[in-house]
């Protein structure tokens, strides 16, 4: 029984801030990770990324520089700096609360349970294994996205520690995601004496947005959000500027292609209003679809769990998260490994006790089940 310290040392983990843009508090972290993994003997290093975000960590049972299996997770959270003193770790009955708890260090720290009780066993002599750990995923990995893809390049299968879905289930396909800023530059003027003068900056946000919501495609899985809109001044000037961030969610390729085109399209234009359009941004993560090896490694997955006593299906999901990245590359891929939880990003964020145990079991016996079939091309 791993519980009791597994929720001592989750304690311990929780009780640190993580936010995205807060280095120190993941340089902590990395401190906690690279003291665990090195009291099992592994091999650590601290690879530094960027000083926004601070430095992603390595572990490795082995030297070489390819690997049967990787794992992979993030050290970040969306709590901002502080929220750890207004609501710590605590347990109420069944479940445990407490700042990413389920999103996602309890994730991290079974893929950790899981090493150490095989290292233990001895089960990795002949075998190469990896965990990542990254600092920015909440942020699409804008810094650490390099990285992972150097790593997926060399290795065959990858497990990604997010969370279980809401009712266990595991995650098998994930849309892509594209995150673009549109701005409108007009021209001001006094709205009821000098109109004419002026090139109104949301007369022409709101004609472009009409269009761009025109070219979704819910039937193929494409979807759009105009999230969030800044803009004017007062009611009677003619306002000269618009900002709009707009997410973009795709299941394939050419789906993302047709999408960043289109928004690029309007990039240094000019529209009928004389407003000149500026577009950033672009497609942060690929779309990661279900393939035959997919599907294929699923089903083996099903067998562990059944044999473990598990249940949980398959999902896809609309979200995004590292594992997009391996996929794009060809790496066989399956997510939400971690203990199962819910009201992730929220002040209520949990996490289900009874998940924990089943969940590190369940990672071992997955990751046990790479290094047996690395040359098996089949799955």
């Amino acid at each position: 029984m791993i519980l009791n310290a597994f929720l001592k040392d989750l304690e311990s983990l929780v009780n640190i801030d993580s936010y995205s843009y807060d280095p120190v508090g993941k340089a902590l972290v990395v401190q906690f990770f690279k003291e665990k993994f090195q009291s099992i003997g592994w091999l650590v290093e601290e690879r530094f990324l960027d000083e926004k975000v601070g430095s992603a960590l390595i572990c490795k049972n082995t030297p070489s520089d390819t690997f049967d299996v990787v794992l992979s997770g993030h050290m970040d959270t969306v709590f901002k700096t502080g929220t750890v003193n207004e609501r710590p770790f605590r347990i109420e009955q069944d479940k445990a609360f407490g700042p990413g708890i389920a999103d996602m260090k309890a994730g991290l720290l079974a893929g950790f349970y899981a090493c150490k009780q095989l290292t233990e066993e001895n089960a990795l002599q002949n075998a190469k294994v990896c965990v990542l750990f990254n600092p920015d995923e909440e942020i699409s990995s804008i810094f650490s996205r390099p990285l992972l893809e150097e790593y997926a390049k060399k290795t065959r299968y990858a497990i990604i520690l997010e969370a279980a879905r809401i009712n266990g289930n595991l995650v098998n396909e994930r849309k892509g995601i594209g995150k673009y800023v549109i701005e409108f530059f007009g021209k001001s003027a006094h709205a009821a004496v000098d109109p004419q003068n002026g090139a109104n900056a949301i007369n022409a946000f709101i004609r472009i947005a009409q269009d761009l919501l025109k070219s979704t495609a819910p039937d193929k899985g494409t979807t759009m959000n105009i999230g969030t809109v800044e803009g004017g001044t007062t009611p009677n000037t003619v306002p000269d500027y618009v900002k709009t961030q707009i997410d973009c969610r795709f299941t394939c390729l050419e789906e993302s292609q047709r999408l960043n085109q289109l928004i690029y399209a309007l990039n240094d234009t000019v529209t009928e209003e004389r407003v000149k359009i500026k577009v950033t941004g672009g497609i942060t993560r690929p779309p990661w679809r279900r393939t035959g090896a997919g599907l294929q490694f699923c089903a083996a997955v099903d067998k562990i769990k059944e044999k473990l006593g598990i249940q949980a299906e398959w999902e896809s999901t609309a979200g995004g998260s590292d594992g997009n990245f391996f996929a794009a590359l060809g790496v066989t891929v399956i997510d939400g490994m971690g203990p199962s939880g819910g009201k992730w990003h929220s002040p209520d964020e949990y996490l289900n006790i009874d998940s924990i145990e089943p969940r590190v079991k369940l990672v071992s016996e997955v990751i046990k089940y790479c290094t047996q079939h690395k040359g098996d091309t089949s799955c």
